[in-house]
């Protein structure tokens, strides 16, 4: 079985008079975290004696040592500056943990992270954006992600805690991936052009709005929120079908609204009423005869910017983005 890790995120910069330059200019200055706050870091990954805690970019190492010496994990630092290397490797040595960590010259952007199953960060918000894609790629489903200050770009943390300095450290867990590669890629409507979809479909507050490929969920949220109606997603991306879930507890709508981790192809979506689009023409042709088989005499179908094979809509309208939304009405059989 993989071995847990925890990875601290710490980039630093380079003081002048150092002994060695770094082999490029760091993305930030180094900027120690307080013991109290690493501590509650590792506290709030959950660290044990099972995990092996990377820290990357990780300064004068007192994340990685920490780790060591008071949860007995294993732990690895990557860190740009080779002075900040040395200074690691000698506070190790003081503390009698030199068995049990190791400190690698590197870049936090090329280096292998893919044992990790936890990663804490303290850096900027464009530098956690930047690292957004090579998380995703590289960790492995449950990984905790811990980071001290800023977030990761859309993703929505599982906890937040306040820390003695008065800043927030956030925690992730890296989602399942999706059972097969999604039809399109995910993109979020805008609230106005949501509005005028569900306006177009005559939404009401009886009424049951599937949103086929959720994505944020914003579609059946706004659904119950302004027009009063029941929402379901159905979305792949398990990582999607957790923000909508969290968004939808925030705004206490749990008991309106549905998100289902399925394949818009073949979930049961007999029950709507309305059914909302923002997919592909490709898509929305192979969905056609879905949807004709499948909804009641009467359910409305709404396309954001894409028509459906040769099914002629009952009406169109012109939204604030230039892009035509498309509606169809199922007809008796």
């Amino acid at each position: 079985m993989k071995t847990w890790a925890v990875i601290a995120v710490l980039l630093s910069h380079s003081p002048a008079g150092a002994e060695q330059l770094s082999p490029r200019q760091p993305d930030i200055y180094y900027s120690p975290t307080p013991d109290a706050v690493a501590d509650a870091m590792l506290k709030l990954a959950r660290v044990t004696p099972a995990d092996v805690v990377y820290d990357l970019g990780s300064g004068d190492g007192r994340i990685v040592v920490l780790a060591a010496e008071k949860y007995g994990a294993r732990a690895v630092g990557i860190e740009l500056e080779p002075y900040l290397i040395e200074r690691s490797r000698k506070l190790a040595r003081e503390r009698g943990v030199e068995d049990k960590v190791t400190f690698i010259e590197g870049d936090l952007f090329t280096a292998d992270i893919s044992s990790a199953t936890v990663v804490a960060l303290y850096l900027s918000p464009s530098i956690n954006r930047r690292l957004e894609e090579k998380l995703k790629r590289q960790l492995q489903p449950g990984t905790r992600i811990v980071s001290h200050q800023f977030g990761i770009g859309s993703w929505v943390p599982a906890e937040t805690v306040r820390a003695e300095n008065g800043n927030d450290l956030f925690l992730w867990t890296v989602p399942r991936r999706p059972a097969r590669t999604p039809d399109v890629v995910f993109a979020s409507t805008h609230q106005t052009i949501v509005n005028a979809m569900l306006k177009l479909a005559r939404v009401g507050a009886d009424d049951v709005v599937y949103d086929l490929g959720s994505g944020d969920g914003r579609i059946p949220i706004l659904a119950a929120q302004e027009f009063g109606a029941r929402g379901v997603g159905i979305e792949l991306d398990p990582a999607l079908v957790e923000i909508s879930r969290q968004v939808a507890r925030d705004a206490q709508l749990t008991d309106r609204v549905t998100f289902v981790e399925g394949d818009l192809f073949t979930a049961d979506i007999s029950a709507a009423t309305v059914v909302t689009l923002y997919l592909s023409e490709r898509v929305n042709s192979r969905l056609e005869e879905k949807l004709k088989r499948e909804l009641r005499p009467g359910t409305r179908i709404v396309s954001h910017q894409f028509p459906m094979g040769s099914w002629k809509p009952d009406a169109t309208s012109r939204t604030e983005d230039g892009r035509e939304l498309y509606l169809w009405t199922v007809p008796p059989r």
